[in-house]
């Protein structure tokens, strides 16, 4: 059956997204019920944020799918670039603690990872809401990274996957 090729990246991010959604409410409901950490104290900051975070990743997601020529390739690229994107993003400890040499300060606020720990650290930890400008920049980036992913993997989807 012949269907439009935007329909099927649509489709592939749609369901992404979905189950995106579904693991970080989980994982939000989780965290609140064991560690009581107060994540729903800010319900519509939350949302924008986890939203915002859903938004990034699974355009991230889309594009190692776009770009991998098969499943197990995808799986490996996928799990090198996130354990290097955690890792340099605050994801493992809090940078914010430790003095980094500027080559690796600037590689860590390139991490869509760090603006989204800065963002929910934010919310957290200093009881900031969207009100905040910390907060707006952090959200900023994360659909900067969004945009910017997104727009390569159809560029990448075009190019691997299909045919004129």
């Amino acid at each position: 059956m012949s269907i439009p090729r935007q329909s099927v990246l649509l489709g592939k991010l749609l369901f992404a997204a979905i189950i995106d959604i579904i693991q970080v409410s989980i994982l939000f409901v989780y965290g609140e019920l064991m560690f009581r950490v107060g994540l729903f104290r800010d319900p519509l900051t939350l949302c924008v944020l986890a939203l915002t975070w859903v938004a990034a990743a699974t355009s991230f997601g889309m594009l190692i799918a776009s770009t991998a020529r098969s499943s197990a390739q995808a799986d490996g690229l996928a799990q090198v670039v996130i354990l290097v994107m955690a890792a340099l993003g605050g994801c493992w400890f809090p940078l914010q603690m430790m003095q980094l040499p500027a080559v690796l300060d600037i590689a860590s606020k390139s991490m869509m990872t760090y603006w989204a720990m800065s963002s929910f650290q934010g919310m957290l930890w200093n009881q900031l809401d969207l009100s905040s400008s910390k907060i707006q920049i952090a959200l900023g980036r994360q659909w900067t990274w969004a945009i910017v992913l997104m727009a390569l993997a159809m560029v990448m989807f075009r190019r691997n996957y299909t045919r004129d």
